[in-house]
């Protein structure tokens, strides 16, 4: 059974709280125990616990601040509950981060209960945003992820995307830079995400994994 940790980080908007709600959903099909624990105390839009009824639906568990709100809130306090789950052994979590090495600088409090398990840290990586469009971005902010957070990263994710208007074209550019990134960085690229009517058209020499996404987080924005 996966009873690991999975750390979902990167740059401010490149859809780590959308990726980590989808994956939350992918290893509850899995038939894993599966907790989401919204760690974001920078950003108040965009959260995963924004949809924490549903997920709970599901018989997926969401905790955040010790108000367990569904709503953003300027200066949350995140529950001690998220400690308590790190510290188990017998259930999978992932974590949502905040953005930018400020998002994950929350991570510090709990990075020592972290690495006395398995944990997988993958940093979503939107080559259309503009702290990460270049190789060297790329790197520069990688470092500070684990700079800030005492973590090591150890998977990429292709979340490169202009939401409803990302083209296939937009997928097979970022796939270059990423697989660059990927080289000098001796890290894997795990997946490649995208709605299914991109997914699907993907060639097959490109980079990671495909995983298919649902908008959860921006549907009403759109």
């Amino acid at each position: 059974m996966d009873n690991k940790i999975y750390i979902i980080c990167g740059h401010y908007g490149s859809g780590k709280s959308e990726f980590a709600v989808n994956f939350a959903k992918k290893l509850k099909q899995e038939n894993l125990d599966v907790v989401l624990a919204d760690i974001d105390i920078v950003n108040p839009y965009f959260r995963s616990r924004e949809i924490r009824l549903s997920l709970e639906s599901l018989g997926i568990d969401v905790i955040s601040d010790t108000l367990n709100s569904v709503k953003g809130l300027d200066m949350p306090y995140l529950s001690p509950a998220i400690r308590g789950q790190i510290n188990r052994k017998d259930r999978t979590i992932v974590l949502d981060c905040g953005g930018d090495a400020v998002g994950c600088r929350v991570l510090r409090q709990f990075s020592e209960d972290i690495k006395k398990r398995d944990y997988a840290m993958y940093m979503i990586i939107n080559v259309f945003r503009p702290e990460t469009s270049t190789i060297e971005d790329i790197l520069f902010m990688k470092d500070k992820l684990e700079s800030e957070s005492t973590l090591k990263i150890t998977g990429l994710i292709n979340n490169s995307n202009f939401i409803k208007q990302t083209t296939i074209e937009d997928l097979i550019y970022a796939d270059t830079i990423i697989k660059e990134v990927s080289k000098r960085a001796n890290l894997p690229v795990v997946y490649v995400s995208g709605l299914k009517s991109l997914i699907k058209k993907l060639p097959e020499d490109i980079s990671g994994t495909p995983f298919e996404l649902e908008l959860h987080l921006r549907s009403n924005w759109l």
